[in-house]
Parts: C-alpha cells; structure tokens; sequence
C-alpha cells in the first residue's frame, strides 16, 4: 500500500511527456527560397533555405529533409546555430542551405521537412516532438535556345597561364599552357569538356583534365584546370587560335561568351640560328657521304664503287642533255628528272642511317629537314611526325618505333614526289 500511495503523489508531482504542450509561436520551421529576377531555367541553380526558430531548449534533434523529386541537389556544409536575444528572449535559430538544379521544367514542389525534437522541460524532464514545415513550390522554365554547352553560371573567370614565355622558346622546347576555369554557382558536370587546342603550324599535346568543387553558403564553386604541352612544328613560329568559351550569365540574365585570345608559338632568333646551323650541316655531312656526330662508331664511308654505276649512268645521261640540245623539250625534262632522281638525298640518306641505329633524335631532325624541303604535298609526312612526336613527347612511358617512322615518312615523301611528277 505505501509503494502505491507512492507512485501515485509521483505521478502528479512529475509531469509526463503526454502532458507537455508546445504553445503557438514557440516552434516554428519553414522553408523558403533565395530572392531572384526571371524565370528559373532547367539546369540553373536556385538556394533553398531550410530555417527553424526555436523557444524551448532542444535536448536532441534531426532533420528529416523531403526527397527532392525533380531535383539535383547538394547540401551547402553543416548546419549552422545561433542565439537572437533581441526580442527579449532567447531564441534559438537553425539553418541549412540547399542548392537546387532543376532537372525538368513545369511547376515543381518541395514537400514538406520534418524536424524530430527531443525537447527539455522547465523541471529538466525530456519530452518529443515533431516540427513540419510547410510545402513551397516553384516554376521552372525551359532553357534558352542554346547552340553550344549550356552554362548557367553566376560567376566565370578564366586565366591563362604558361610554364615559360611561348614566344621565346629554344631549338625543340615546348611551352605547357595551364587555362584555369572557375565557375560559380554550377555543378562539376556542367562544366564544358576540354576543347580541342587548334593550331596553325604547331603541335599540341593534351593532358588530363582536373576538376575540383568547393561548397560555400552561396552555392558551389568548381575550378577546371585545362593543360596542354605546344611547341612549332618548324621554326620560327605557329599560332594557337582562339578558345572561346560561351555561358549564360544568371545574375544579368543575358548570353555572354569569354574569348582567349590568338597566341603566337616561337622560337628565339638565336634557337632558329642554330637549328638552321645544325640541319645545313647534317646536310653536308650526309651529301659528303662522311661520319658525322650522330653516326656509330662502325659507321663507314661507303665504297666508291657502289656509286660508281650511278655517276656512269648520270654521267651518260648528263652528256646527251649537252650533245644534243635539240631534243624535244618533254624528252629534255624527263632526262632531267632521272638524273636528279638518280642523285642521293641527304636527308633520306640521315633519316634511313637514323632508323638503322635507332637514334630518335637524329631521325626525328632528318624527317624535319624533309618537310621543310618538300615542294608538294607534304600532309601525310607531318602526320607521319606528329604521331612520332605523340610518341616521344606526348604519352610518358612508350618507347616511339624509330624504324616504323622512317617508313612511314619515306613512304609519304615517296608519295608526294610520285604525285609532282618529278623527283627532289
């Protein structure tokens, strides 16, 4: 009888958490989005705030967010907490900001979120609760006609940037070029891809894209770092065309586009010097037939008498050109044609000694000089050159097949020299 009695007075002493009651204007959670002109287009961003103010002291709590049907969405950091004791009471205020992309168009709904609370009594009792806010709904228009990648940014900078100056570049330098992208207000993926570096004269090797996001509570910012390595396919100089990159800006609602300009790719006056200096004398070591710095040490003059029957066959023809100078003009011509055919080219004679020993470089200088030289189509021997120097300079750990390119360019200097009708 006396625990009964007991539990009883308790039971009228201590409130339960049935008995607790929350009086209008003590919790309040709502939701509500960020003031903005114009439509809102798919795919652009808009800030969803999530705020709750609260009268009672919270023991514990969770936020229950809605699914966002019709949206992407990231969360912009951690909750933030504050006091206001401005009205004469303390008051404690939650917020959570959310950025939306609308994904469709049509009138979109955010239905309602809920706050589960674990509040404290005045007696230091706990008691649950569970806080809505109300649904809010919001119109999203189609996006603009748009014949390039759309990108609604609210804010886009661009800076251009280079390892070494591009116009001062030595006898086979390259220069990396670094264009970083910063976008305000956007996703990763809406972001551009990387566009195609085009050139005038100049070869271009691009590396991998980078891509990093960083969220602030005015929505995310995403920086792309766009690299490529460039250097002139011959000296002196190349140029790069222009980037041009579209986007729409949200804040003035117009189409904007940021150019980057032309740049030109050169060499120094004193790295064209030398590069001229070093091909004339590969040049005339090859045409004396001699060893030169790049040979092997087994490398030998050839035999005179190999030639011998070609200078007797130039020798023969080269006397009818002067015996007799009537010939018809075509057969002149053609005599010619032979007798220069007949004549070794030196850089053909470098380039095929290169390939022999296996000498990059040397065989890279050769196939150079003939491109330089060609007098016709030269198109299939510079594709010949940038997929060795894809090899070399472009994709780290490959080993370039030196004699597969001294093919490849003999066979198109061939092709072109067919195509003239005539030889070197």
């Amino acid at each position: 009888m006396v625990r009964l009695a007991l539990a009883l007075l308790l039971s009228f002493l201590v409130p339960t958490a049935s008995a607790q009651t929350v009086e209008p204007g003590d919790l309040r959670l709502e939701l509500s989005f960020e003031d903005r002109s114009g439509p809102l287009y798919e795919g652009e961003m808009v800030l969803l705030k999530v705020r709750g103010f609260y009268k009672i002291r919270i023991a514990r709590e969770t936020l229950k967010q809605a699914d966002l049907e019709g949206f992407d969405w990231m969360q912009l950091g951690e909750d933030t907490w504050s006091k206001d004791m401005s009205k004469g009471g303390e008051i404690l205020q939650m917020e959570r900001v959310i950025a939306l992309f609308p994904n469709r168009t049509g009138t979109l709904e955010i239905k309602p979120f809920t706050h589960e609370l674990e509040l404290w009594t005045r007696t230091g009792e706990r008691y649950t609760h569970e806080l809505a806010s109300a649904p809010i709904t919001i119109d999203v228009t189609a996006r603009p006609p748009q014949d390039d990648w759309w990108l609604p940014a609210r804010r886009l900078t661009v800076e251009d940037r280079w390892s070494n100056a591009p116009d001062k570049l030595g006898t086979g330098e390259g220069a990396l070029r670094i264009v970083m992208v910063t976008v305000g207000g956007v996703l990763p993926e809406q972001v551009p891809p990387m566009p195609d570096l085009e050139s005038a004269g100049a070869f271009v090797f691009p590396h991998p894209e980078v891509r990093m996001t960083r969220l602030y509570k005015t929505g995310p910012v995403t920086r792309v770092f766009w690299r490529w390595t460039v250097r002139p396919e011959n000296p002196p100089s190349a140029y790069l065309k222009p980037i041009r990159l579209p986007y729409f800006d949200t804040k003035t609602r117009e189409n904007k586009e940021i150019v980057i300009a032309a740049q030109r790719i050169a060499m120094t006056d004193e790295a064209v010097a030398a590069y001229l200096a070093e091909a004339n004398a590969a040049s005339v070591a090859a045409m004396t037939d001699g060893p030169t710095a790049d040979d092997a040490p087994g490398d030998r003059p050839r035999p005179i008498g190999s030639i011998a029957p070609l200078a007797l066959i130039g020798g023969v023809i080269g006397g009818l050109l002067v015996l007799r100078p009537n010939l018809r003009r075509g057969r002149r011509k053609r005599l010619r044609g032979l007798l220069h055919r007949l004549r070794p080219d030196p850089d053909i004679t470098a380039l095929k000694r290169a390939a022999a020993r296996g000498d990059e470089s040397a065989a890279r200088r050769a196939g150079v000089n003939l491109i330089v030289n060609g007098q016709g189509d030269i198109t299939d021997m510079k594709a010949a050159l940038a997929g060795f120097d894809k090899h070399v300079f472009g994709v780290p750990g490959t080993q370039p097949d030196v004699k597969k390119f001294a093919a490849s360019m003999l066979n198109a200097h061939r092709a072109m020299r067919n195509a003239m009708g005539s030889g070197r």
